[in-house]
């Protein structure tokens, strides 16, 4: 079984340079808490449930914050 490469291990390979400085300066925006919601807004709502529970026992906070925007 081979593995997958991390991203560390692609920084210096040829053929994975960016294609010019300004693509390698600019941060991709990465909404961590939006991108979990939207998933969770089209989820089962058995699987949902399952998971905010499963969240709440390790991060309270966090479930409470997702319980509260979607409105469940």
């Amino acid at each position: 079984m081979s593995k997958l490469p991390t991203p560390s291990s692609l920084k210096n390979k040829p053929g994975n340079k960016p294609e010019n400085k300004s693509d390698e300066e600019t941060p991709i925006p990465i909404n961590g808490f939006q991108q979990i919601l939207d998933m969770l807004k089209v989820a089962d709502p058995v699987f949902r449930e399952s998971l905010l529970k499963r969240l709440a026992l390790k991060d309270q906070k966090l479930a409470n914050s997702l319980r509260r925007d979607l409105d469940v």
